[in-house]
């Protein structure tokens, strides 16, 4: 086992994806969608899935593993979650957007809220529910994979035995534990459908990094755009939604339209890399975290500017309702994009300024 050998050329098309599958992320939660069949909601949460798995470094202990996770996922949803709680709780004070407080009376049960909403419980940090779910994920996979090489050491039976258990790990959690929470509302059954089905993709990113990075490109673009097409024919090209555990045409196609988008995406990335080289593109990939995190804070911001305009009403804004219009559509992508990004620019330069700012 080992960590991906990564190249330049790779590594550029890797920031690529990684950019082309946040802006997918904004775009999914603001009004009005631009695609007929590359529509976000059907791959922009696997395909971030299956970039970890593509990723996983095998070379380092479980201990350091878990370590790494704590340090680069937990400690960073605690801190990013308590900060747009502060954020909103001062702009609930002086606009009248909607508002649920964080605190739940006790910190024990303040900790526990966001997991049992799956940080949708009025939060305006609601991608919190990947980044734990990812978390989780990455070291159960960790384990897993490690686990198996212990046992199998040909590659090939190695990948395959992989495989295996990303299927079944996608099936058991889209097929069955994601029904059993349909009709229990219990919110752990959820949280388990959401690690086994990220699990999957992510199992399946690692199984399948050589072959998606050597073959995508132009043919596999349109081999994924012809699939997504039948799918759409067929009334089988549906949002496939991990925070609510809803997949409604099931584990097959619901699999095969999330990994079409994957590789479409991955294909326009590689092409794009073949071709020119596009620093702001880059530096949107390199982004990605802290676009996840503040672009619904940075939808917020715009309503309250088109508000004084009295074009909105702050009443309706929530963390998925915003002011929408003809012009409105490229505004609020770009910014939020940009706005993420200069705020963490901004944070990053004050860190290096003030070294007592490093956490």
């Amino acid at each position: 086992m080992s960590s991906p050998t990564i190249s330049n050329t790779d590594s550029l098309v890797l920031d690529y994806v990684k950019a082309l599958g946040i802006i997918a992320v904004v775009i999914g939660h603001y009004p009005g969608d631009p695609f007929t069949f590359l529509k976000p909601y059907v791959y922009h949460m696997p395909l971030f899935f299956f970039l970890g798995g593509l990723l996983l470094n095998t070379r380092r202990s479980v201990a350091s593993h878990a370590l790494g996770i704590v340090r680069k996922h937990l400690f960073y949803i605690a801190a990013v979650y308590v900060l747009i709680a502060l954020v909103f709780a001062i702009l609930h004070q002086l606009y009248p957007i909607a508002y649920t407080s964080m605190w739940r009376g006790n910190l024990l049960d303040s900790v526990l809220y966001p997991i049992e909403q799956s940080f949708h419980g009025g939060s305006y940090f609601f991608v919190g529910w990947f980044l734990f779910t990812y978390a989780i994920v990455s070291l159960l996979c960790f384990i897993v994979v490690s686990a198996v090489a212990k046992v199998i050491t040909a590659p090939i039976p190695l990948y395959a035995t992989i495989l295996l258990i990303a299927l079944f790990s996608g099936y058991a959690g889209m097929d069955y534990v994601a029904d059993v929470y349909q009709s229990s509302k219990v919110f752990y059954f959820n949280l388990l459908a959401q690690i086994l089905v990220g699990s999957s993709f992510f199992l399946l990113g690692y199984v399948g990094k050589n072959l998606i990075m050597k073959h995508s490109g132009v043919y596999a673009f349109v081999a994924a755009f012809v699939l997504l097409y039948l799918m759409s024919q067929y009334d089988v090209l549906e949002p496939l939604v991990i925070a609510w555990s809803k997949y409604n045409v099931g584990f097959v196609y619901q699999t095969l339209t999330a990994l079409a988008g994957i590789v479409a995406v991955f294909s326009v990335a590689k092409v794009i890399a073949h071709y020119e080289h596009i620093p702001l593109l880059k530096r949107i990939g390199q982004h990605s975290k802290p676009i996840m995190s503040y672009h619904i804070l940075a939808f917020v911001l715009l309503d309250i500017v088109f508000s004084w305009f009295g074009l909105w009403d702050l009443h309706k804004t929530k963390a998925l309702n915003h002011y929408y219009s003809e012009f409105t559509w490229p505004l609020y992508i770009g910014l939020g994009i940009a706005i993420p990004m200069v705020l963490h620019t901004l944070f990053a330069h004050a860190k290096r300024k003030v070294p007592t700012l490093a956490m």
